[in-house]
């Protein structure tokens, strides 16, 4: 039988301190896990940068040409009233044109978190399963 000491906290049983850590043998491998997971997520989050940016570079090229095109086209008005027009069209395409980059950009972020923490997800999910196994395995005992 353990020696059980005694402290402020009453009496110390080493045996049911090392059951509150059931799998304290495989903090090694969890460990390992966790790089791997990490390692995948930051990859994840490369692309996913990567592919922001050249949304971000596409749109604003779109808008820089549709700007010039707007620009050649106001040139060309005869009177004020079609000037006005033409603005106004500028106006709603360019408004449209953000909403639609603002969703697109929307899509990419949201796709990149669900990449980012795929990795962690079974991890996770696995040191969820273990600890509940425990705290059962705790409570029968």
């Amino acid at each position: 039988m353990a020696k059980t000491e005694t402290n402020m906290f009453g009496a110390f049983a080493p045996e049911n301190f090392v059951k509150s850590f059931p799998f304290a043998t495989q903090f090694g491998d969890m460990g390992k896990d966790a790089m791997t997971a990490s390692t995948e997520s930051a990859k994840a989050s490369v692309k996913s940068f990567q592919d922001a940016s050249a949304a971000v570079m596409r749109q604003a090229q779109d808008r820089m040409s549709m700007t010039v095109e707007t620009g050649k086209t106001l040139a060309g008005a005869t009177t004020v009233e079609e000037a006005m027009e033409i603005q106004s069209s500028y106006m709603k395409t360019a408004f449209k044109a953000h909403m639609d980059g603002l969703s697109e950009l929307a899509g990419i972020y949201s796709g990149a978190m669900k990449e980012c923490m795929q990795p962690f997800a079974g991890f996770t999910e696995e040191a969820i399963a273990e600890t509940k196994k425990a705290a059962n395995k705790a409570k029968a005992s």
